[in-house]
C-alpha cells in the first residue's frame, strides 16, 4: 500500500519510506532516514538523519528520534539511531543517535518508551524494554530484555541493567543492576522481581526455582561474590542462573548495586 503523507509534513526526497507508512501533520523526516513498512509518525514527530525504524513502529506527537547526541566529543561524524520492530515512542520522547563513527544507539523490538523519557547516545535497549514517564538514560547505558524502568528513574552513563530487572519509580542508579532483581532507592537492590519472573514465558518453573535458590546463595549466604559465583556454577544448571553468573563475571567500571533488606531505605 502507498504511504499516506499529510500535506503539511516535510519528508526529504532522500528519505526511504516503506509501504503503508503514515506521516502526520507537521512531521519531519530528514534525508537518509529509513522507515519500515506500516510505521506511523504522528503530528510533529521528527526523524533525524541516521534514524532507522523497523516495521510497525509508532512515533507519537512531538517525539524526536535520531537527533545529534549531547556529547562534547561528537564532531558530526555519521552515526545512527536504530529501532527494531513495533517499537512505540510516546509523546515528547527523545532518542539521540550515537557518538563515534560506525556506532549506533539501539532500541530493540517491541520496546515501549513512555512520555518524556530520554535515551541518550550509544545506549542499547534489549527486546521488550519499558521506559515509564520521565525515565532518563545517560550515554552508553545498556538495558536487558524485558526490563522495566519506572517513572522518573535516572541512570548514570555506562550503567548496565540486567534482563527482567525492574527499577522502582524515582530511584537513581550509578551502578549495575543485576538481572531478575528489583532496584530501589539509590544504587540498591532489594529482592527478586517475582512478578516479572512469574509472567515471563521464556522461563520454565525449574528456571524460576533455580533463580530463587541462586538468589539465596548470592544475597543470603554471607559469601563473598567470587565464592558465591563458584557455587552457582557448580550447583545450578539453569541457563537463567548461568546468565546471572555471566553478568557478574563481566562488570562495568561502575560496580554492582548493594543489597538491602527492605525497600525505600535511602
Amino acid at each position: 500500500m502507498a504511504s499516506k503523507i499529510h500535506p503539511t509534513a516535510l519528508v526529504d526526497p532522500k528519505a526511504e519510506l516503506g509501504p503503508d507508512v503514515e506521516v502526520g501533520p507537521y512531521a519531519i523526516v530528514e534525508a537518509g532516514v529509513r522507515v519500515g513498512a506500516g510505521c506511523r509518525l504522528l503530528a510533529r514527530a521528527t526523524l533525524c538523519t541516521g534514524t532507522e525504524l523497523g516495521p510497525g513502529c509508532e512515533v507519537h506527537i512531538g517525539a524526536v528520534v535520531g537527533h545529534a547526541p549531547q556529547d562534547f566529543s561528537y564532531k558530526n561524524e555519521p552515526t545512527k539511531a536504530v529501532l527494531g520492530e513495533k517499537v512505540v515512542v510516546r509523546e515528547n520522547v527523545t532518542i539521540h543517535r550515537s557518538s563515534g563513527e560506525g556506532t549506533q544507539t539501539t532500541v530493540g523490538d517491541r520496546c515501549y518508551l513512555m512520555v518524556n523519557s530520554h535515551v541518550a547516545h550509544n545506549c542499547a535497549l534489549g527486546k521488550g524494554v519499558l521506559l515509564a514517564n520521565g525515565a532518563l538514560l545517560a550515554g552508553h547505558v545498556t538495558i536487558g530484555d524485558a526490563a522495566i524502568v519506572s517513572g522518573n528513574v535516572v541512570i548514570h552513563q555506562f550503567v548496565r541493567v540486567g534482563r527482567l530487572a525492574i527499577l522502582s519509580g524515582g530511584s537513581r542508579f550509578g551502578m549495575d543492576v543485576p538481572p531478575f532483581l528489583i532496584g530501589d532507592g539509590t544504587n540498591a537492590v532489594t529482592s527478586l522481581n517475582a512478578v516479572g519472573l512469574r509472567r515471563n514465558k521464556d522461563l520454565s518453573d525449574a528456571d524460576r526455582r533455580q533463580i530463587k535458590d541462586a538468589y539465596k546463595v548470592l544475597y543470603r549466604s554471607g559469601l563473598e561474590l567470587p565464592e558465591a559465583l563458584e557455587r552457582l556454577k557448580q550447583e545450578f544448571d539453569s541457563p537463567a542462573v548461568a546468565h546471572w553468573v555471566e553478568f557478574f563475571a563481566n562488570p562495568s567500571p561502575r560496580g554492582f548495586c548493594h543489597h538491602k533488606a527492605s525497600r525505600r531505605e535511602r
